[in-house]
């Protein structure tokens, strides 16, 4: 896949220049960091995608790239406050309005742990034919392929996920009134923000 970078389902031609903005984008890297930030995201998740186009790409390297796309304005970032978890995005999306700062700070705090947004991206998962009850122990069992954890982390993510209303208790069990959980519309939006899928 010489000619393809890949992100989440879809393969983007990798373009050895790239015009934006009235800025010309070259080189293997600079190119591979512009396809990481079609969606809002974090420099960790930046560096991630990047590297799958260009494997050398050190988080120094990012760094320097990033403040060279803010300098040219080609791209901004969304919670300049923060230490870590920062979110970039393109400095033109159209018709994108910019999430909210409550939503951008949630992101990034999500985005920093990754047992918390693994829970959530379970809890959130659309089961048709899976007919359980999403309890604490249902979801530890579902995640033990992926992301194997114990029972106390689970509940730990679990309460703060419940905490920040991105998931809710919608009922008990009958036999030992255990929580089942679904996830809230704030978390899918979170969801939306973080996960390319």
């Amino acid at each position: 896949m010489d000619n393809y970078y890949w992100m989440g389902k879809c393969h983007y031609p990798m373009e050895t220049t790239i015009q934006f903005n009235g800025h010309t984008i070259r080189g293997k890297q600079r190119v591979a960091v512009f396809n990481a930030l079609r969606l809002p995201s974090t420099g960790r998740r930046i560096l991630a995608l990047a590297k799958q186009a260009a494997p050398s790409m050190t988080f120094q390297d990012l760094r320097h790239i990033l403040r060279d796309f803010q300098k040219k304005k080609i791209i901004t970032c969304l919670n300049p406050h923060n230490q870590t978890g920062r979110i970039y995005r393109l400095d033109t999306i159209q018709n994108d309005p910019a999430p909210s700062p409550a939503l951008i700070d949630i992101c990034a705090r999500i985005d920093r742990a990754k047992t918390r947004l693994a829970v959530l991206k379970e809890v959130a998962e659309e089961r048709y034919f899976d007919t359980d009850q999403l309890t604490a122990t249902r979801i530890k069992k579902l995640m033990r392929e992926n992301h194997p954890l114990g029972l106390n982390h689970v509940l730990a993510a679990l309460q703060f996920l419940e905490e920040h209303d991105l998931v809710e208790v919608v009922d008990l069990t009958a036999k030992r009134e255990l929580k089942i959980y679904d996830v809230t519309n704030r978390g899918r939006a979170v969801l939306k923000q973080l996960c390319r899928e």
